[in-house]
């Protein structure tokens, strides 16, 4: 399949201002989700397929054999078994190529419009030293510090339940002292 602006090799060189590619628009993006949504769905399908191409058929009464569910019984072809698997197998792995590169197109979509910053470059300053930055970078890291270690390393969780422990202690003993208060009345 060849686009209206394709060089085959050996025909010329490339055109000198080749077409600007525009970005996708926000519904394209949808549209282009919706479809890789579908194939996954089909990968599922396809792994089906191939695993019913192995399996051997079972045969509704296991425990009394009748002599005509031998008869009934479809015969094993490997060879078509063999096929039907290679082909369900090519089917699904080239259903996952292209959901691969419909993924990977989808998150540069989400670097272009600023959503998600996935590179790894540090960012350098004027002086030569790395700036950290306050964007997420999609592994749990802000500003070159781990968010997750930083909140392990607070005691603000640690004190707020204490204290909230305290309090529930504190009730506990006023309602017990309160019940022995009653016990003691004549």
């Amino acid at each position: 399949m060849s686009a209206p602006h394709d060089v085959v090799m050996g025909e010329g060189d490339a055109p000198e201002n080749p077409p600007v590619q525009q970005p996708f628009t926000v519904e394209e993006n949808i549209h282009q989700l919706n479809a890789t949504d579908k194939s996954i769905v089909q990968l599922m399908n396809h792994a089906a397929t191939a695993l019913n191409a192995l399996t051997t058929p079972a045969t509704s009464s296991i425990a009394n054999p009748s002599p005509d569910a031998a008869a009934r019984k479809p015969a094993l072809d490997p060879p078509a078994q063999m096929e039907a698997f290679r082909r369900a197998t090519d089917s699904f792995l080239t259903t996952l190529h292209s959901v691969d590169v419909r993924m990977k197109r989808q998150v540069l979509a989400l670097e272009e419009a600023g959503i998600v910053n996935l590179s790894n470059a540090p960012r350098q300053g004027t002086n030569g030293a790395v700036k950290a930055s306050l964007q997420p970078n999609g592994v749990g890291t802000v500003g070159g510090l781990d968010v997750g270690w930083l909140n392990s390393r607070s005691t603000g969780v640690e004190r707020g339940m204490e204290a909230e422990l305290w309090q529930e202690a504190l009730k506990f003993l006023e309602k017990q002292g309160e019940k022995v208060k009653l016990a003691e009345r004549p």
